[in-house]
């Protein structure tokens, strides 16, 4: 755990861990749980794990798929793809890892400030735990000096080295902020992995989630910061939960987990292991209407998939990968990603495609007019389509070396187009 903690600490602003109060976006720290105990009496207070093993934040289950955490924790480099969520006590024990397929911050979050500091997950598995329940209180004044419990995977001062594991204690509110509270020196504080762990207090007998553990003093001693949930749940939380609910997926459409798809399984798009659609077994295209086509056994969306590397854009939004290339002068574009000229990185029937001095992008190489695919190096054809891999190199004026050795890998390609359409040379 050590390593770690070394890891964040030498990260500036790491993604997904509570923030000392900042005065600018990237002077967030890292926060931890003081004043605590081991807990084992809360199950659905998760942990957020990266791809090293290592925890990064922690969340609470409020749906079946669903977890609440820090909008903060959910910032790049945070991948959805290389991130799971942990059921458990402790990261040694282990437990139940759920697989993240979805992640949104909230749209007002502002990392200066820590407004809005709220975020949500999904998960492809669905988990024998109970969610917990929302507040759904609307806060007032009366909300001061209510006593309430605070759990997380955080360590117990700054710097520990405690081994991760569940924890919880007693806090206070001190104050009640438009868009959090504030607890009392007195209280567990929140440290390092302990963001986006839940503030708990019991209403009418049950244990609900008031608030997300946000940010706080550097030394987590004075106070920290919660996100209130009731002022989020119009605007945010109750959408998203909506739009992820068991059945709110037709045939052909993006899902996030098997049960959210009314009729058939949530299918791993064959093109981009990102996304998935709702489909059906099919035997023939007569088993799919259009648009959809019969692929590997089941109706699925028209290749490129909606999103993928090559699909239609008019915004980044539109893409998984966040980059909506659009031509000079044209209205839409497609969907695409920044790639190195020298090596082409790009997947398979794409090249790496200089379209403006150093901007390199995966493209389809345009057809020409027999409908086979234009190598680079040849003519594409007007503005806003781009130069080939070898005039992208020439106007780059990378080493002899590696344009060399880039117009050897487009003589060849060229070769093999052509062949693909009856020529030779």
């Amino acid at each position: 755990m050590a390593m770690a903690l070394a890891l964040l600490a030498s990260a500036p602003a790491a993604p997904g861990c509570a923030g000392e109060d900042a005065d600018s976006a990237g002077s967030a720290r890292t926060q931890a749980l003081t004043m605590a105990t081991p807990d084992d009496g809360h199950p659905a207070v998760v942990a957020i794990v990266n791809e090293a093993g290592a925890v990064t934040c922690s969340g609470t289950l409020i749906a079946p798929h669903t977890v609440l955490t820090a909008a903060h924790c959910l910032l790049p480099p945070f991948d959805a793809a290389k991130n799971r969520v942990l059921f458990g006590t402790t990261l040694a024990a282990g437990g139940v890892l759920a697989d993240i397929t979805r992640v949104a911050a909230h749209p007002d979050f502002e990392l200066a400030t820590f407004r809005n500091d709220l975020g949500l997950v999904t998960l492809r598995q669905a988990v024998t735990t109970t969610p917990l329940a929302l507040d759904a209180r609307t806060l007032d004044a009366s909300l001061v000096g209510t006593a309430f419990e605070v759990v997380g995977f955080g360590i117990t001062a700054p710097g520990a080295t405690d081994a991760v594991a569940r924890r919880t204690g007693s806090a206070q509110v001190s104050a009640l902020g438009d868009v959090e509270f504030t607890n009392t020196p007195t209280s567990a504080q929140a440290c390092t992995f302990d963001s986006g762990g839940p503030a708990l207090f019991m209403v009418g007998g049950q244990t609900v989630v008031t608030g997300v553990a946000t940010h706080g003093d550097a030394a987590c001693a004075d106070h920290t910061a919660y996100a209130r949930v009731d002022v989020a749940m119009a605007s945010f939380i109750t959408p998203y939960l909506t739009s992820t609910a068991a059945g709110s997926a037709t045939l052909g459409q993006r899902c996030f987990h098997d049960e959210q798809c009314s009729g058939g399984p949530c299918l791993v798009a064959v093109d981009e292991p990102r996304l998935s659609f709702c489909g059906k077994p099919c035997t023939g295209a007569r088993d799919c209407a259009a648009p959809l086509q019969c692929s590997a056994e089941f109706c699925r969306p028209a290749l490129p998939s909606p999103g993928a590397l090559g699909a239609a854009c008019t915004l980044p939004g539109d893409c998984v990968s966040a980059t909506c290339f659009v031509a000079a002068g044209a209205s839409a574009g497609v969907c695409s990603r920044r790639c190195i000229a020298v090596g082409n990185d790009c997947p398979a029937t794409f090249m790496c495609t200089n379209t403006a001095n150093t901007a390199f992008f995966c493209l389809r190489p345009a057809p020409d007019d027999d409908g086979c695919a234009v190598a680079p190096g040849r003519a594409a054809g007007g503005p806003g389509h781009g130069h080939g891999l070898g005039a992208g190199l020439l106007l780059g004026a990378l080493l002899l070396g590696a344009l060399v050795s880039a117009r050897r890998r487009a003589t060849s390609a060229w070769r093999r187009s052509a062949r693909a359409c009856g020529r030779s040379g």
